[in-house]
């Protein structure tokens, strides 16, 4: 595994362990079905990934760090309908 997706898979365990992920997802208003979609895995992966009984591997993990990404990023930038 190459050093940047193992700092991926670590970052993602953390939000999740955290709670952080769980956080994000909601404040996001995406369901967990949505986001096992664009992580190509079943809604009860993603289910055991918020609950801490699996943990994420592989390809689908690193899709969900990059959706986690995203919603971090969105989730720090102001909102466009304030600023208007």
């Amino acid at each position: 595994m190459a050093k940047v997706q193992a700092l991926r898979l670590a970052s993602v365990r953390s939000a999740l362990r955290s709670g952080e992920a769980e956080r994000l997802r909601v404040a996001a208003q995406l369901s967990i079905s949505e986001v096992a979609q664009a992580c190509g895995v079943d809604q009860s992966t993603v289910w055991r990934w918020e609950r801490g009984v699996r943990k994420p591997r592989g390809d689908a993990a690193l899709a969900y760090g990059e959706l986690l990404e995203s919603l971090r990023q969105q989730s720090s930038s102001p909102d466009e309908r304030e600023t208007a």
